[in-house]
């Protein structure tokens, strides 16, 4: 059974978290890997998700959307995500957006990015739980929000743009901004229609209705982005000339929001597995922080294999070091070498490995589909439910698998060789090699 370690070596702590990930006799990194992301999530939760206990322990927002993730697969606990949505409604601009992080008064960082993804935690949330409890209760700070967006939107492109009075972030890269971005329009069009689905939820079709014929509108201007080889580019100038390049983050979010999902195997194939495979090395470097997306994506298209080399090689160090950090390579003195917004392969890893992968609200369905990396490996998932369990090992010639589901929790099966089938309780089957 896994444990979180300290800095500098394995064993020093020990916390009995619900989560664990055991795996591979003969190479001991993907156990220091989550190890790490474990022990930095854990110091990175104090009242608070903080980015990191050193700096200036804030609560950043989007760095808070990738610690809940985290924390779901290692405890369950969403307390501390329940408490900052609040937080972060509590104190908003005349317009409307939320602060970046929470508690500030800083107008400095007032990120409007960072309040669409705001928007998308309380889909997070109802999806981890099956509550829509916050949402309930935010309905003015999401009225505002969404006010703030409709007067920004232009009215001849239907796009939102940069608005000079606040810090749009999107990702610490070049990616472009100083026009209408298309990783920022995505974000909006992801805000809209999960606030739409649960407005329908909530019994309230007309707010519904609202929101989803205002992202139908927003689907059609995006594919005005939509470059001649059938890519989205990065976005449009106020002047209203096509930015030539782009980006991972565009191609990523295109396939997350489900736009135009005929192109999603373009996108894979000819942008986000190349770079994952390192054959390419785009000026535009998604960061730690925001690669976590792109495993998602990856993992979720059956390329978990590839997003397990590259973590290897990316998070080995900081598995050394004991601790994630703020970039791939941070530099001494002025960045963190403790931050969770890059602790995400701790869920990766149960994801890929342990092949328990989330399919519906509340986790009443999973889709089960292990990649078959070293020896053996047992993953522990807990849920609303309860635990969930997988284990495999390898025996010769053959792989035994075994799955563990708690009542309420149904499996979508993806074994190779096999049927594709549902299953519940608890199931075993004998793979060949």
């Amino acid at each position: 059974m896994l444990r979180p370690r300290s800095r500098g070596g394995i064993g020093a702590v020990r916390v009995n978290y619900c989560s664990l990930l055991v795996t591979c006799r003969r190479d001991a990194t993907w156990n220091c890997i989550w190890e790490a992301c474990a022990w930095t999530q854990r110091v990175c939760s104090l009242d608070a998700y903080v980015d990191t206990p050193w700096r200036e322990q804030a609560q950043w927002w989007g760095d808070a959307r990738v610690q809940a993730k985290n924390t779901f697969f290692l405890s369950g606990d969403t307390r501390l995500f329940r408490r900052g949505i609040e937080q972060i409604a509590a104190k908003t601009t005349p317009e409307g957006l939320t602060y970046g992080h929470a508690p500030t008064i800083a107008h400095s960082c007032v990120l409007p990015d960072f309040t669409l993804i705001w928007l998308i935690t309380l889909w997070d949330y109802y999806w981890q739980t099956g509550s829509l409890e916050p949402f309930l209760e935010q309905e003015q700070t999401i009225r505002a929000a969404l006010k703030y967006f409709e007067d920004i939107t232009d009215p001849k492109t239907g796009l939102i743009g940069y608005d000079k009075r606040y810090w749009l972030f999107l990702d610490w890269t070049g990616l472009f901004k100083e026009g209408y971005s298309t990783v920022y329009n995505l974000w909006l069009l992801m805000a809209l229609e999960r606030l739409a689905g649960m407005f329908r939820l909530a019994n309230k079709p007309g707010e519904a209705g609202k929101l989803a014929a205002w992202a139908k509108r927003l689907r059609v201007a995006i594919g005005k982005l939509v470059r001649k080889d059938g890519l989205l580019c990065d976005g449009v100038t106020f002047a209203g000339k096509q930015v030539k390049e782009t980006s991972i983050h565009s191609q990523t979010l295109a396939i997350l929001a489900d736009f135009q999902p005929a192109q999603n195997a373009k996108r894979i194939q000819e942008v986000l597995l190349p770079f994952i495979r390192q054959e390419t090395k785009p000026e535009v470097y998604p960061s730690s922080y925001w690669i976590t997306y792109v495993f998602e994506v990856l993992t979720s298209a059956g390329h978990g294999a590839d997003v397990l080399r590259f973590i290897r090689e990316k998070w080995a160090p900081m598995a050394e070091y004991g601790t994630t950090w703020e970039n791939f390579a941070p530099r001494r003195g002025d960045e963190s070498f403790s931050h969770a917004w890059s602790a995400h392969p701790l869920y990766h890893l149960m994801q890929i490995l342990g092949g328990i992968r989330q399919n519906a609200p509340a986790w009443a369905e999973i889709v089960f589909e292990p990649v078959f990396e070293g020896d053996w490996n047992e993953t522990v998932v807990p849920t609303p439910h309860g635990k969930i369990r997988s284990f495999w090992k390898r025996q010769g010639p053959q792989i035994e698998v075994e799955l563990s589901l708690p009542n309420g929790v149904a499996a979508a099966v993806h074994l190779p060789g096999q049927k594709r089938t549902m299953s519940q309780g608890k199931a075993n089957w004998i793979l060949k090699t």
